[in-house]
């Protein structure tokens, strides 16, 4: 959805023809549509009629209007025309009246080569793209259909094609192994296939693999017995009885241990399962879907893996890129968080400033889609405004401001100033632990100095979602 370089306009205004021609050929080789004027009236004309997204004028122009009048009144005609001013003379009161009026940047005027100037205008013109999205995701927040895949939303070329891949593979009944980073959706893809396939009525049975400790891994997988080992009071089916029919999601493959993995290959060659300490066979028809967040191959490599079971495991191989790898992606990912988590501070969220939204942009996403949920998620509960502004994000995301923000300007008092901050801390510090440590509550609680109780009443109270809470 980010502007096309070759499409939007950039205008420049100068009365000397030389610097125009100049400016303008150099943009021009650097892939930019450009549009020129002569003066400021015929500028502010081609504002009206060619709707360009950034504006780039000269500060002082013989017998004509100031860069500064340029700058309000292409202001006062398209609010959200990005302008920059430049000037072969400095001046520190100019050039903060410049910010103060809405300037975007403000840069020196070369004489020799003007090759300085591409990149505040790439820059610039980021921005302005950016203002634009952001006007159509905000006429959009309350439509009821998002572009995507249950749940997950792109409109990165990228994810379009997975998309497409996952709802034909979906039809089928084969094994699919789901690869890529922490944080990248793995679970909502595993989930929206079970949700397109035939077995839709059917049980999805998630299992975190890494959840389960390796002395009750077999049991919880395979089922048991009475009798079978000690505290076996009952007869159990386990997790793939329990998706008979149905989807059986295996999370975190390649932490199922090595003396495991012959019996659960035999269940994915035999579709057959005995319970610990039975003889009998019990067959199960189940869709196996797999997801791994490390390279299987090297899995292999490392002894950590067997071959024979990966190439069962991936009769279909789907791989979720990284969210750097398609930052098209996070202004409409942002703006879906932000439908889903508006209301959850003390005031209801409408939008997203294009500060905060370019800061989003820029930022690499280390945890990819969760992290970003997590960041509106924050940045709504602290927010004082109808808007998400950029000192609301999470201080990780600003790199020159890296202390909790407090909104000066609203009137509260100590107190609720106070307890703002602290609820912003507790909220981050809580949300970052689990994120590290998988949702582990007895491992966030030993980290935090806490026990159990407390850290689910502070979760509760905070109104974080714990994921695989049955499976602590």
């Amino acid at each position: 959805m980010m502007g096309n370089k070759g499409l939007d306009k950039i205008l420049i205004i100068d009365d000397e023809e030389n610097v125009l021609k100049s400016i303008g050929e150099l943009l021009r080789r650097s892939d930019y549509h450009c549009i020129t004027a002569r003066n400021a009236a015929e500028g502010l004309a081609m504002l009206q009629q060619e709707h360009p997204l950034v504006v780039i004028t000269d500060l002082k122009m013989e017998k004509a209007k100031s860069g500064i009048e340029v700058l309000e009144q292409a202001k006062a005609i398209d609010p959200d025309v990005v302008v920059i001013l430049y000037t072969a003379h400095g001046d520190v009161t100019v050039t903060r009246e410049a910010f103060h009026k809405g300037a975007f940047d403000f840069i020196p005027k070369v004489v020799q080569t003007h090759h300085d100037i591409l990149v505040p205008v790439e820059r610039a013109f980021k921005y302005a793209s950016i203002v634009r999205e952001n006007q159509l995701l905000k006429s959009q927040l309350d439509l009821e259909e998002e572009p995507g895949f249950f749940g997950a939303v792109a409109t990165s070329r990228k994810m379009i094609d997975l998309f497409e891949q996952v709802k034909r593979v979906a039809q089928t009944n084969a094994n699919v192994l789901i690869t890529g980073d922490t944080g990248t959706g793995k679970e909502v893809i595993a989930r929206g296939i079970h949700h397109y396939s035939k077995r839709l009525q059917e049980s999805f049975v998630p299992v975190v693999l890494s959840a389960l400790p390796e002395s009750l891994l077999e049991g919880e997988l395979f089922g048991h017995v009475k009798g079978a080992f000690t505290h076996a009071t009952a007869d159990k089916a386990g997790l793939f009885e329990a998706a008979h029919k149905g989807t059986i999601f295996l999370d975190e493959i390649g932490e199922v241990p090595v003396q495991t993995q012959p019996k659960l290959l035999r269940v994915l060659q035999e579709r057959t399962v005995r319970r610990i300490g039975s003889l009998k066979e019990r067959e199960i028809d189940v869709r196996i879907l797999s997801a791994t967040n490390k390279d299987p191959l090297e899995l292999i490599q490392q002894n950590k893996l067997r071959e024979d079971l990966y190439f069962r495991l991936n009769v279909v191989h789907v791989h979720i890129p990284p969210l750097k790898e398609r930052k098209e992606d996070i202004p409409l990912l942002a703006y879906h968080f932000l439908k889903k988590f508006r209301n959850i501070g003390l005031v209801e969220v409408e939008k997203i400033s294009s500060e905060a939204l370019m800061i989003l942009q820029e930022f690499d996403w280390p945890g990819n889609v969760r992290q970003l949920q997590n960041a509106i998620e924050s940045s709504i509960a602290v927010a004082t405004y109808p808007e998400i502004r950029a000192e609301d994000l999470p201080a990780p995301l600003r790199p020159n401001q890296r202390r909790v923000f407090v909104d000066t300007t609203s009137e509260l008092d100590f107190k609720a100033a106070k307890d703002q901050v602290v609820r912003a801390f507790e909220r981050q510090y809580l949300v970052d632990l689990l994120d590290k440590h998988n949702h582990n509550i007895s491992k966030v609680a030993q980290i935090a100095g806490l026990n159990r109780k407390s850290v689910y009443r502070l979760l509760d109270d905070l109104n974080i979602v714990i994921r695989g809470r049955v499976q602590e």
